[in-house]
């Protein structure tokens, strides 16, 4: 018996609730129906095939509840350890680029309650929680380095992030501007929030190429420049501590960003000596 689920919160709780049924099945995930035959056909497998999470809308609120019991948000709002939620963690694990969704599934089917996902006692559950707090400080170092720019009226970001985490990053921007249509590009897709000021939904997922086309004036290189301009005026050199400033501007998050790039190496080369007075024509 081969279990095939959807690597989404939904497919994962309902497919740990079929595993606790059938501990002996094998599991096999995919994005989608399509995906999932292509690997089957390419598998060469000849047995039963179960499909959880493909068709289904499931509370996961009820799910949850089905898997740890009613009062498993107990657990949560108690902890000491202020973890995420078994549905959050669930998201942020299946987010990380290393992820292995059997695993996380059989890590759930083993953990009696809420407290004993978190415990660690067994390799799965550490797998899954060092997936969490990857994905987590991933986002939140996106959420400290990553400095928009307006293009054509809207804030635009352009990262590299480690992790399935774009989406996250562009609800969070969207909630701190929720007057300004925001926009995170990463390769050839471009995130939107707040899209209802520009004629689109207010979140959608469009190409890159469509972003081009909304671009008739890029103002990001004066902003950064201005920006420039700025902190090599103000620099003063006697009051530098470079180690203060790598604490808060650490190497592993100057990616994030053309503008963190930047400072971190200023950070870590200094500044061309100027004073104020040598952006004045005399």
């Amino acid at each position: 018996m081969i279990i095939g689920f959807r690597t989404t919160v939904e497919g994962v709780l309902l497919t740990c609730l079929k595993l606790r049924q059938l501990p002996d099945a094998q599991l096999m995930f995919a994005e989608d129906l399509e995906e999932l035959q292509r690997k089957i056909d390419f598998a060469g497998l000849e047995t039963d095939l179960e499909l959880v999470g493909f068709e289904s809308a499931a509370s996961t609120t009820e799910l949850i509840a089905r898997v740890f019991g009613k009062h498993w948000n107990r657990h949560v709002k108690f902890s000491r350890r202020k973890e995420p939620d078994p549905i959050h963690f669930i998201d942020l694990v299946l987010r990380h680029a290393d992820c292995d969704p059997s695993e996380l599934v059989r890590t759930l089917s083993l953990s009696e309650d809420v407290p004993s996902l978190f415990s660690g006692k067994m390799q799965l559950q550490k797998r899954c929680y060092r997936c969490m707090r990857e994905v987590n400080l991933s986002y939140q170092r996106l959420c400290m380095f990553a400095r928009p720019a307006f293009v054509r009226g809207i804030l635009t970001v352009d990262i590299k992030p480690e992790h399935r985490i774009e989406d996250m990053f562009c609800r969070w921007l969207a909630r701190k501007n929720p007057d300004l249509p925001v926009a995170v590009v990463h390769g050839d897709k471009a995130w939107i929030g707040n899209g209802h000021f520009v004629g689109l939904d207010r979140f959608i997922v469009v190409t890159s190429l469509f972003m081009g086309n909304l671009e008739a004036m890029n103002v990001s290189d004066e902003v950064e420049e201005l920006w420039d301009v700025y902190y090599d005026s103000q620099m003063i050199d006697s009051r530098r501590n470079k180690k203060h400033a790598k604490k808060f501007q650490p190497k592993a998050a100057s990616s994030v960003s053309g503008m963190s790039m930047k400072d971190r190496y200023k950070v870590e080369r200094g500044i061309s000596p100027c004073k104020l007075g040598d952006f004045f024509e005399i």
